[in-house]
């Protein structure tokens, strides 16, 4: 689905260039938009197969050889690294299954911003409020926040994330 809206922007873009007649670097400028309009939306997605706790489609938003790995206070966390599409899924299942089957987590993304983009390859940041709730809580409580960053791949017209890292928010003393 998202790859057909990719093209239907792409063509509405293209047909309003043509129509306009306006110089090449609109163009350019258009297909610009498109792809920051495809990776927003591909990245929108993101939370509702988390949260939904649809691993298979989870794991389908990334690349078949993608990294996924948390880093606090300028470190790596240990053990947190995965490998490649069929590992990210096997760790959504897994964790759909155990630590949060009984819980309603929410991943709130905001600030997406665009540190690196091409006809392929980019870079985003976003930040992330990410809450739990349990039948036996009133509200949901904020279980962590941090940036993702994203490192994203262009391919048959897709974007597909190739490399995403949380950077968990901790205050010094921690």
């Amino acid at each position: 689905m998202l790859r057909s809206k990719s093209r239907i922007y792409l063509i509405a873009a293209t047909s309003l260039f043509a129509m306009l007649n306006l110089p090449a670097q609109a163009a350019d400028e258009i297909e610009l938009l498109s792809n920051k309009m495809a990776i927003a939306e591909a990245l929108t997605q993101y939370p509702y197969h988390w949260d939904f706790k649809r691993g298979e489609s989870f794991a389908d938003l990334f690349t078949e050889d993608a990294v996924m790995e948390r880093w606090r206070q300028g470190r790596f966390i240990e053990g947190s690294r995965l490998f490649g599409k069929a590992a990210i899924f096997e760790y959504a299942k897994n964790a759909h299954s155990g630590r949060l089957a009984d819980r309603q987590t929410r991943h709130h993304f905001s600030n997406l911003v665009f540190l690196e983009i091409s006809d392929r390859n980019a870079i985003t940041e976003n930040m992330a409020l990410i809450t739990h709730q349990t039948s036996k809580d009133a509200v949901a409580r904020i279980s962590s926040s941090g940036i993702y960053r994203i490192s994203w791949k262009k391919s048959a017209g897709e974007w597909k994330i190739a490399k995403r890292i949380l950077f968990v928010d901790s205050s010094p003393a921690n």
